[in-house]
């Protein structure tokens, strides 16, 4: 008993000694992001199915005892409510265990975007900025109404007595409103001026309820305010049928997938030609990219709102933004400087034009646009990536009116070569400028890449392949930069081509004109290599490009998935966690925003053990806490990983400590008071790394258990 006591004793000292070196050390105290991601909201007892064979879907629904609600037959997907007591994550497990099922999904939430707030007064300069006024010298849309092109508003509803909008309202044919009855045989009564899904409202009434700011009556407006009428304001084009669909609701303007997609499919068969969407919904969503791709094959396109979180949507996701098709125009905001609004999302290879989002809500550098607020206000300011949007739209509309044998992917065309090239957008956008709806409605139809895949190119050069529009139907040229490209494959949408070694970063064109797609090449990072220090620990080294500006270092130690690594650039030392083969990456990103990668293979053959206690190295801690996977033990190695390992001092001390804690790990894990002990004494330790605040109340406690402590040991020795 004794020598156990006197065990315990000494293996909590050099507990303590570890705990007071690590928060003691000049090296900063790495506080581990604990934040978990945030999690996409849905609608409890309701999923989204699409099933291969329809005649076995009812099998499915047996088997889960749940029910469909209705088909959205456009894209051949059920929305299906469960049974009681039947959670979502439980129900898409059992649909997607079956093999008739093409997906399964939440039916998730969805809401307008975030508008910034900051209450003034303002006047539409957004009109200017767009050279509307000169273009609306030429055209402002058809004489009469009943030919003008039908734009769908996929959002809160519309005001539809507004004084500026009543004149530009789309009027259901099929419908004699009022008369309490379901003329059209849609399934909708009175559905005159749109349709409203989900919500307490009756279906055929999409009155916009948003409270806030009664966003639909806004995105109209900019599309489609009634043009010299000596009332209000003007939007984009004057003559236009605005058809009101409702699927978001209440004051904070927020509705379900499911409810989008009807609308998006009601839109489509009562022969909308473009659907404005200035929302986001909250994850990926199959079904979306399904109804997306339905509107394609219907000749109808969509144009989108990239967003409000300045985010670079080449490396992160906003949809249905992110949805890549041939049919879904992304916007991002300008302000009234002709800067890329502050709030924007953007990216080079994602987002396709910019046009006016303004700034500050209520001030006269945000969007002025039809309300209806408290106290009779008709008209507000309101800025985002929302108000953008409907610029883009009202164009697109304009200008398929001058031509309505257009296609959608030429009308987007025209769009994309219709910009004023400006340098704050040349690296943001595809099309590297902000929207000239004089230039949309005057240009001839020329080239107009929408997308290149892959857009980034090994060094060794490769295939690519390039899509967009009046690209001719007999084979011309296309190049990238000033290189030409040999095609193996020609379409007036369609160009297969392979890229030699030769050529360098640039925009590919087809044909020489209009609006190309930047195309970049990886960089110089020719290998990496390693050295062994320990039988558990490698020195790994990059052979990085001397005269190449990096700006981020990402490693992958085995794991499948790349992370920055604080204070590490091209050489780390790390210990593995067993025996075995791991490949090793690391992948930089250079000044420009290009990116390399390079590997190597290492080969372990003696246990990173170090003969006792596991853990990879963390000896005392995996025998206290009895896994190396415990949560604690992998805090303590990326620590040691981070901090220890990547200096001499730190690795000096860690390789005494492999030599003397693998006997004190395992008494430790032999014996459950000794293994209690540790944790006690460890759990400050985890709770400075993981909350640095407390760093100085540990050292405090570290200094008074390692003084009581060796007294006690002492006296039991």
């Amino acid at each position: 008993m004794r020598f156990h006591s006197c065990a315990t004793s000494l293996l909590i000292v050099v507990a303590c000694c570890i705990h007071l070196l690590l928060l003691c050390s000049p090296l900063p105290v790495y506080a581990i992001d604990v934040k978990a991601a945030l999690t996409a909201q849905y609608k409890e007892g309701e999923v989204l199915v699409r099933f291969k064979d329809e005649t076995k879907a009812s099998k499915a629904l047996l088997a889960v005892k749940a029910s469909s609600v209705r088909a959205i037959r456009r894209i051949k997907a059920h929305h299906i409510r469960l049974p009681p007591g039947t959670s979502v994550a439980t129900a898409l497990e059992q649909f997607r265990d079956d093999p008739n099922v093409v997906y399964a999904e939440p039916n998730y939430r969805v809401r307008k975007l975030a508008l910034p707030n900051d209450p003034l007064f303002g006047n539409q300069w957004n009109m200017a900025q767009i050279s509307a006024p000169s273009a609306w010298n030429s055209y402002t849309g058809p004489l009469q109404r009943s030919n003008s092109l039908i734009v769908a508003i996929l959002d809160t509803g519309i005001i539809y007595t507004h004084p500026d909008l009543t004149a530009n309202l789309w009027v259901n044919p099929g419908e004699l409103c009022g008369n309490g009855l379901d003329d059209d045989g849609n399934g909708i009564v009175d559905d005159c001026y749109g349709a409203n899904f989900g919500g307490v409202r009756r279906a055929g009434d999409p009155w916009d309820d948003d409270t806030s700011d009664t966003h639909g009556t806004q995105l109209a407006g900019i599309v489609g305010a009634v043009g010299n009428n000596g009332i209000g304001i003007a939007g984009v084009n004057w003559s236009v049928r605005l058809m009101a669909v409702k699927f978001m609701h209440g004051p904070t303007g927020e509705g379900d997938l499911s409810d989008a997609l009807l609308g998006m499919e009601y839109a489509i068969e009562n022969g909308a030609k473009v659907i404005n969407m200035s929302f986001e919904v909250d994850s990926y969503s199959a079904a979306m990219r399904d109804a997306i791709v339905a509107a394609e094959k219907a000749g109808v396109l969509v144009v989108s709102a990239a967003g409000n979180l300045a985010a670079d949507l080449d490396s992160t996701s906003v949809y249905p933004a992110s949805i890549r098709t041939t049919n879904n125009i992304v916007v991002i905001a300008s302000n009234a400087t002709d800067s890329l609004a502050s709030y924007s999302n953007y990216g080079l290879h994602t987002t396709d034009i910019a046009a006016p989002g303004g700034m500050y809500t209520g001030s006269p550098s945000a969007i002025l646009s039809t309300v209806w607020l408290y106290n009779s206000v008709y008209y507000r300011t309101t800025a985002g990536t929302s108000l953008a949007v409907p610029h883009v739209t009202g164009a697109a509309a304009l200008a398929w009116n001058i031509n309505p044998n257009q296609t959608a992917a030429q009308v987007r065309a025209r769009i994309m070569n219709g910009v004023d090239q400006l340098d704050a957008f040349r690296s943001a956008t595809i099309s590297g400028g902000r929207l000239n709806l004089g230039r949309v409605l005057t240009n001839l139809d020329l080239p107009a890449v929408f997308s290149v895949v892959p857009y980034s190119i090994p060094a060794e050069g490769g295939t690519i392949t390039i899509t967009g529009a009046n690209f001719g139907f007999n084979p011309g040229t296309v190049a990238l930069g000033s290189t030409p490209l040999v095609a193996t494959s020609w379409s007036d949408t369609s160009i297969t081509a392979a890229v030699p070694a030769s050529a360098a970063n640039g925009k590919v064109l087809v044909n020489g004109s209009g609006s190309g797609f930047p195309v970049k090449f990886e960089i110089g990072l020719s290998h990496v290599v390693h050295t062994d220090v320990d039988p558990q620990t490698v020195t790994i080294t990059a052979n990085l490009n001397p005269a190449t500006t990096y700006t981020k270092y990402e490693w992958d130690l085995g794991s499948g998935s790349y992370a920055s690594i604080p204070g590490v650039a091209g050489e780390l030392n790390h210990t593995f966690e067993a025996s075995g083969t791991y490949l090793v990456r690391l992948r930089v990103t250079d000044s420009l925003g290009q990116v390399s990668i390079a590997s190597t293979t290492i080969t372990l053959t003696s246990s990173s053990s170090g003969g006792g206690g596991g853990g990879g190295g963390c000896f005392i801690a995996t025998a206290a806490w009895g896994s190396p996977l415990h949560p604690k033990v992998a805090l303590l190695r990326a620590v040691r990983d981070r901090y220890l390992l990547t200096n001499g001092p730190g690795r000096l001390f860690v390789k005494m400590y492999y030599a003397v804690s693998p006997p004190v790990a395992d008494y430790i894990r032999h014996h459950e008071t000794a293994r209690g002990a540790t944790r006690f004494v460890l759990t400050p330790l985890v709770l400075c790394i993981e909350h640095p605040l407390y760093s100085v109340v540990g050292i405090l406690f570290g200094l008074a258990c390692l003084w009581s402590l060796w007294r006690r040991a002492q006296q039991n020795c």
